[in-house]
Parts: C-alpha cells; structure tokens; sequence
C-alpha cells in the first residue's frame, strides 16, 4: 500500500514538471535563440542584441509597463529572463508588482535589503523558488543619486533563472 501511495505521488509529480509552465510569456529554458525569435519577431518594440533580444512596452498589469530582456548563453541556449518595470511615481508600480507576486507564488522565500556605494541603485530583494525549479529574484529599487524611487529608472526588476542540476555545490 505504501507503495502504491508512493508510486502515485511520484507520478504526479512527473506529470507537474512535464507540464511546467514557461519562464516568461511564451519562453521557456532550452528554447533557442530562433526559436524565440519566431515567437517575438523583430519590430518597433522588438530589439535584437548579440546575446538578447529586449522587448519594450510589455504590459504586466493595469499602468504598469515592463520592458522584457531574454538572455542567451554562448550556444544561443535560454540562460536567463529579466524584466525591467518602467519608471512609475512613487514605485507604485513595485508596490503593485510585489503584491501580485506575492498573491500567486505565497511569501518570499528570503526579502533581504540590499546595500551599496552612494552611486548605486539600493532596494530591497526578494526571492521565490517555483515547483519547476526557476528561481524569480524581485529587487525593489528604493533609492540611489541614478533613479531611486523609479522616476529615472526601473523601479523594480524581477529576475527568472534556472540553475543546473550540477553546478557544483
């Protein structure tokens, strides 16, 4: 009987993973660089760079605009997803972010403030591990003479990555 309760529980967790859902949009980990560029065609909010390709005016939800940037390792591989909120007063829009985020995947896992020189941009990090094993890192820029609270600059970005199940630690 244990057994079979195990077996039961082993499946369904294969099931889950095989029907992941995608990093991003449309984009999962391992697609290549053509075949995202299939999915987001090159245009006036498409940019194509060496090792990205940056989408803008990407809306997240209500006011909130994002700008989108999909990283590709050497082999042209998927490493990396990071999205850029627009500049909004006051960080509305992190707050807003934040509070979604929090919504769908529970309480950060760690939410830590982040120091640094008197040029940088400091804010606070939050960090989720989702079931299918992406982590999303959320910074909330809080401050910095470069864009603060979010006039300037993106006042948050939200991170998507993977890591390799041999990375050595």
């Amino acid at each position: 009987m244990v057994y079979r309760i195990f077996a039961a529980a082993f499946l369904g967790s294969v099931a889950t993973s095989a029907s992941a859902e995608p990093v991003w949009g449309k984009v999962e980990f391992g697609m290549t660089r053509a075949q995202v560029e299939a999915l987001y065609p090159k245009g006036p909010d498409t940019e194509y760079q060496k090792a990205a390709i940056e989408i803008s005016n990407v809306n997240i939800m209500g006011k909130c605009d994002a700008e989108a940037n999909i990283r590709f390792d050497d082999a042209g591989i998927v490493k990396e997803v990071m999205i850029a909120g627009n500049p909004s007063m006051g960080g509305r829009c992190s707050n807003e972010v934040m509070t979604a985020l929090s919504a769908k995947y529970g309480q950060p896992a760690n939410w830590d403030g982040n120091g640094g020189s008197i040029l940088a941009r400091q804010g606070k990090v939050a960090i989720w591990s989702r079931p299918d094993g992406v982590a999303m890192r959320f910074k909330k820029y809080e401050n910095g003479i470069f864009g603060g609270g979010g006039l300037a600059k993106a006042s948050w970005e939200l991170t998507y990555s993977k890591v390799d199940a041999n990375f050595g630690l």
